[in-house]
């Protein structure tokens, strides 16, 4: 009997390791790998910070570990807003990452992408729970904060802005019918290959399922929320740095969420009056974020910080 009922749930492929200080569970093609890297349920192994920019900080293995270790990223779960600043990284509940990797499993068998999860893990740390979730890499991509930057800045040709905008349209609509909505979908939770910024056809994964769930069918009102979280995203974004998206931008993207036209005008008009009821508290808890709770600057935002270079294969 495992110690946390969640586990019971595990996708096949993984198999549980336990010690009195923490719960690992990894799929069985990699956990070799991993444990030649030195990681387990209560070691790091050869850990070293992320070059990727982004919110949260990423690991990765060194060099020093095997080839198919430094293929992963680690993302060590931390607390948002004001949280971050009294508790850090320490978390109550040790089943987050497990529930993250039995979504995430979920939504790869219906057919949306997202990286796959190597391994969860929790450790038990100052009377509470470090947790980790483990995925692999996603390869020449970079995540949609940086392609609305590029936006900003004039830097990509109407035509694959369009395309982009439509398949972003189109995968926000895949995670409702299929009951997800995500918990804090926000460009820097979607990845787009780079190749979508010149004139291939984008493809999207979406990441950092924590907190995400599924259900058998949302409801109009939570269909909107959840659009009304992205759109609050985006104009606070632009409201720092200045606009991203034209009209034509937001009207392809809402023909790729309604390519039968049906419910666009209404889920614009409701995401909109979400947006402008909610507006002064959430500046307020963003100008207290800013102050109290350590926010880094995002330097996708104005440009300082260039995509990756496309790997040679």
């Amino acid at each position: 009997m495992s110690s946390l009922a969640v586990l019971e749930d595990l996708p096949s492929g993984y198999f549980v390791e336990e010690t009195p200080r923490g719960i690992l569970a990894v799929h069985a093609d990699s956990a070799r790998a991993l444990h030649e890297a030195g990681y387990g349920p209560d070691q790091d192994g050869d850990l070293v910070a992320s070059e990727l920019a982004g919110r949260r900080p990423l690991y990765q293995f060194g060099p020093a570990a095997p080839p198919e270790a430094q293929n992963f990223l680690i993302r060590r779960f931390s607390h948002g807003g004001l949280l971050r600043w009294l508790t850090g990284d320490r978390f109550l509940r040790a089943d987050r990452p497990f529930r993250e990797l039995i979504l995430s499993d979920a939504l790869l068998r219906m057919g949306i992408q997202t990286p796959r999860v190597v391994a969860a893990r929790a450790i038990r740390d100052r009377g509470g729970w470090q947790l980790d979730v483990m995925t692999r890499r996603v390869e020449d991509s970079v995540d949609l904060g940086w392609v609305l930057g590029a936006m900003r800045r004039g830097e990509l040709a109407v035509p694959a802005r369009h395309r982009m905008m439509e398949r972003l349209g189109s995968l926000v609509r895949e995670l409702h019918l299929h009951g997800c909505p995500h918990a804090d979908l926000q460009p820097g939770n979607i990845l787009v290959n780079l190749s979508a910024l010149e004139d291939e056809p984008p493809s999207y994964w979406i990441i950092d399922l924590d907190r995400s769930s599924r259900r058998s069918e949302l409801s109009e009102g939570e269909r909107q929320t959840n659009l009304a979280r992205l759109y609050r995203h985006v104009a606070r974004r632009d409201e720092q740095h200045g606009p991203s998206l034209s009209r034509s931008d937001a009207a392809r993207f809402f023909r790729g969420y309604d390519p039968d036209g049906e419910s666009w005008r209404k889920d614009w008009r409701a995401v909109r009056e979400r947006h402008v009821t909610a507006l002064s508290w959430h500046r307020m808890g963003w100008l207290l974020e800013r102050v109290f709770g350590g926010r880094r600057p995002d330097p996708r935002s104005t440009g300082t910080v260039e995509a990756p270079a496309p790997e040679t294969r």
